[in-house]
């Protein structure tokens, strides 16, 4: 859910990255700002590397965000020399970038200097020496670009990469005896397999993908059209959003993962 008090914007990383990462994305605060503000981050299956970077103060930090199943809230003093710059990664792909379980980093904000990243130890030293946001790109793709180059492929990529697309293309509803009967996979091997690299269990990912995939309908069409047609009633759906989003749908606007402009909250 963009904030609406930054100016948020996408970039595509070169094509032999695409299988690898979403995007990298940067956010800046508007001129026109309050004090303090906050806003919520929504699970949606990815994880993030995020570097920031104070202008006035010289001062920066680089954390990788894990995999999340339940929203969170980040609270922001505004600063108008702050940059944020980030890299999202698709389902299991940094993996291929960084070396701890996916189930050590979940649900967890670590900061990537402490992590066991050989691949990308000098991503921080590139990001800092970039002088914008253009350069920030150029330094990502070539640090990726040669950490696969140099990485070894991982074991049961294709093996993972069907499954994925087995909960994905069934909006989350496949039970995991369904998944270990598609895919010929013992439960336990598939259990291991998601620990080590995606952080939740397949039952929990294909809880965040059947509520990414309600939500993204209910954007899409008019509310009074949008059936929960992947839970077993009403109810259910209203208890899975306030776990998911932290409100009940009636309460969310279509606005609220579409911010353009900024608006100064009303005063007390």
């Amino acid at each position: 859910m963009p904030s609406p008090y930054t100016k948020y914007k996408e970039y595509k990383p070169t094509p032999s990255l695409h299988p690898y990462i979403y995007c990298y994305w940067s956010a800046t605060p508007y001129e026109e700002q309050i004090t303090e503000y906050t806003y919520e981050i929504i699970p949606d299956g990815c994880t993030d590397i995020l570097y920031e970077y104070d202008k006035i103060n010289q001062t920066s930090s680089i954390k990788y965000f894990g995999i999340f199943e339940s929203p969170f809230k980040i609270t922001e003093q505004y600063n108008p020399g702050k940059i944020t710059f980030g890299i999202r990664f698709y389902t299991g792909s940094s993996a291929y970038f960084i070396s701890e379980r996916a189930k050590d980093t979940a649900e967890n904000a670590v900061d990537l200097n402490q992590l066991i990243s050989p691949a990308i130890k000098n991503l921080h030293h590139e990001l800092y020496q970039a002088k914008n946001i253009n350069n920030m790109i150029v330094a990502c793709d070539e640090v990726f670009t040669q950490a696969i180059k140099k990485g070894k492929l991982l074991h049961q990529n294709s093996l993972l990469n069907n499954i994925l697309y087995q909960i994905v293309t069934g909006r989350g509803n496949y039970s995991i005896e369904e998944l270990s009967k598609k895919e010929v996979i013992g439960q336990r091997r598939m259990n291991r397999l998601f620990e080590e690299r995606i952080g939740l269990s397949p039952k929990k990912f294909s809880q965040v993908i059947r509520f990414q995939t309600v939500l993204a309908d209910w954007l899409y069409k008019l509310p009074a059209e949008f059936l929960a047609d992947e839970y077993y009633d009403q109810s259910h759906m209203i208890k899975d959003f306030k776990r998911r989003i932290g409100r009940k749908p009636s309460s969310i606007n279509v606005s609220d993962f579409y911010n353009t402009t900024f608006q100064l909250p009303d005063k007390m």
